[in-house]
């Protein structure tokens, strides 16, 4: 499960050093994809991306999701590796779609993780909670 707030930086090259809570559920590899509700990335374990996949083609065949809003989001999957420091590349139109230059935060949402530009996920934080009802989880 990843949990947690990371802030870090990106390299030069785009690189991304994993926090190591992270990287004992990656193993090797990532497969990173947009958000589709959120200016961020998904980062997800290659169990967990096969389960979001299967429910997706589910969703399509029950006429729920569109096959080209499924093509779109298959399209933006990237399988990235992670190298002996526990970095990875993140692809170039990735980091262009959730707006990532230097600053971002890696958070765990659980059975993923989410990769923001540092401001942005500022903004999220500030957002008001309000209406939260922790009740409804604990």
């Amino acid at each position: 499960m990843f949990t947690g707030e990371h802030e870090r930086l990106l390299d030069d090259k785009g690189r991304l050093s994993l926090p190591p809570t992270f990287r004992r559920h990656l193993v090797d590899s990532a497969f990173l994809t947009r958000s589709t509700s959120a200016p961020c990335l998904y980062m997800f374990p290659q169990e967990e991306i096969r389960r979001v996949a299967d429910r997706l083609k589910q969703r399509v065949l029950d006429g729920e999701v569109t096959t080209n809003e499924q093509r779109r989001w298959a399209a933006s999957i990237h399988e990235v590796k992670t190298d002996a420091q526990g970095r990875m590349a993140i692809p170039p139109k990735l980091r262009t779609f959730a707006g990532l230059d230097r600053e971002v935060v890696l958070i765990g949402v659980m059975e993923r993780a989410e990769i923001w530009d540092a401001e942005a996920w500022s903004a999220v934080e500030q957002d008001s909670d309000e209406g939260i009802n922790e009740g409804m989880w604990l």
